[in-house]
């Protein structure tokens, strides 16, 4: 038996900046009361509280201490990501936080995730929790202690289950499989007789650390890389001055992200044939991703790298912090100067940087998968699945027709950009070039008859 409650009331609560923080903010709240502790044993007892975002950055002293002792990092758990959603989306967020109480001592924050109520990817009329809150976040594990893991999952699980208003399917996506927290979530799932269904699988990048603590590893990149990329500097040393500007305080970040906005629309994410990918062409997006960046500078967790020529932004990158993980959020570069490679002469400046002072074990790509330029530069993966979990016990038929519809779904679409990707595309670069090179061949002709 656990005790579960809701942190405030709808309407209520403190207000927020348009930076993520919360102004007028009161005093972390009491931790929430448990049930009498077994004082035979001592064993701690484990709550669940189902909390609003002010509520959560009301606990910022007791946040920063579990990202001390977790199990796995995420940055998108952080509390500028939920006052993110809070003030910048009308999506209804939840945060779980998991408690526990040992003896007579004061309750101790062991768990929390961030979900999110939506609808699976295949569109089903169904609602659900999900985690990551959205498509600018990159990772949807829960933060716990990793003394604690299976039993703060287990109580959380419980709390879904329980509570009426909760949707009981989770799309838990992209999981890291090789972490603590994907086995803590099986356990927890196997103790209650919750089923998970594995939906998709895949790998992305990213970059570890040679040993935790040491100075900057060893490149990555080969030599003859290497050779080419100090040539690309060389070259565009030579067109202006060239200087890599770092931002960190949360005014500087403001303002470059700013300028990252513009300079990634002016690129190919920009086009219409790119169906809008940029940030700034999705104005819901726009002020969640800048309410979210700003509010994670203020806590030391983003910064922006750029890569200027003559002061002019020709790379921008956006890195996020959290515990001893970095995440490669964003990166954007000016096409005009694309032949020297801006993008990369600065990511490869950044890896440097991240490992250079021994706080960083790894750097996450945030990549979808290996199709990602960074996987042909990062040796090291990460095994990434989404994940559904229907808490009710033994499952529910509505689980069961979620995971057959989004299992077909995804297959689907792998279908098609695989088929896109190898059949379709060089087809279509190919009668391109043609077509571009017969008015050439064309042009020429006449004049040598002439001559």
């Amino acid at each position: 038996m656990q005790d579960r409650r809701s942190d405030a009331t709808e309407g209520e609560g403190p207000s927020m900046d348009s930076s993520g923080d919360f102004a007028s903010l009161p005093l972390a709240e009491p931790a929430p009361p448990s049930l009498v502790p077994d004082t035979v044993s001592h064993r701690p007892v484990f709550s669940v509280e189902v909390a609003t975002a002010p509520r959560f950055r009301s606990l910022a002293a007791e946040w920063r201490r579990l990202v001390r002792r977790c199990a796995e990092p995420n940055v998108f758990m952080e509390p500028a990501v939920a006052g993110a959603m809070y003030t910048a989306t009308e999506t209804p967020l939840h945060v779980l936080l998991a408690w526990s109480r040992r003896g007579g001592g004061e309750a101790e924050l062991v768990g929390v995730w961030l979900l999110v109520v939506g609808r699976p990817s295949s569109r089903l009329p169904i609602r659900t929790l999900e985690a990551p809150c959205n498509s600018l976040t990159f990772l949807g594990s829960p933060v716990l202690d990793r003394d604690h893991a299976v039993e703060a999952l287990s109580a959380m699980l419980d709390a879904v289950a329980e509570n009426p208003t909760l949707p009981k399917l989770i799309c838990a996506n992209q999981i890291a499989m090789d972490g603590a927290v994907y086995a803590a979530l099986v356990g927890a799932a196997g103790r209650r007789g919750f089923r998970i269904v594995e939906i998709e699988r895949r790998q992305r990048a990213r970059l570890d650390a040679p040993v935790a603590g040491q100075a900057a590893p060893a490149s990555p990149v080969s030599s003859k890389r290497r050779a080419e990329l100090r040539r690309h500097r060389k070259r565009l040393a030579e067109q202006g001055e060239l200087r890599q500007i770092s931002s960190r305080k949360p005014e500087e970040v403001s303002a470059a992200f700013q300028e990252f906005l513009d300079l990634e629309a002016a690129g190919w994410k920009g086009r219409k044939s790119r169906r809008g990918r940029a940030i700034r062409n999705a104005p819901p997006l726009c002020a969640f991703a800048q309410t979210m960046i700003v509010g994670l500078a203020r806590d030391g967790c983003a910064g922006i790298e750029t890569l200027r020529l003559d002061g002019r932004a020709i790379a921008m990158n956006i890195w996020l912090r959290s515990g001893r993980t970095a995440f490669g959020w964003k990166m954007a570069y000016d096409e005009a100067y694309a032949k020297w490679g801006p993008g990369s002469l600065l990511m490869e400046a950044t890896t440097e940087t991240a490992f250079a002072d021994g706080t960083i074990d790894t750097i996450d790509s945030c990549n979808r998968d290996t199709s990602a330029a960074l996987a042909q530069i990062w040796p090291e993966r990460r095994e990434i699945a989404d994940l559904l979990i229907d808490v009710s016990p033994g499952g529910s038929l509505r689980g069961r027709l979620t995971a057959l519809s989004e299992t077909l779904f995804r297959h689907g679409r792998g279908l098609a950009r695989r088929t896109y990707k190898t059949h379709v595309k060089p087809v279509y670069l190919r009668a391109l070039a043609r077509l571009t090179a017969e008015p050439r061949s064309g042009a020429g002709k006449p004049g040598k008859t002439d001559g």
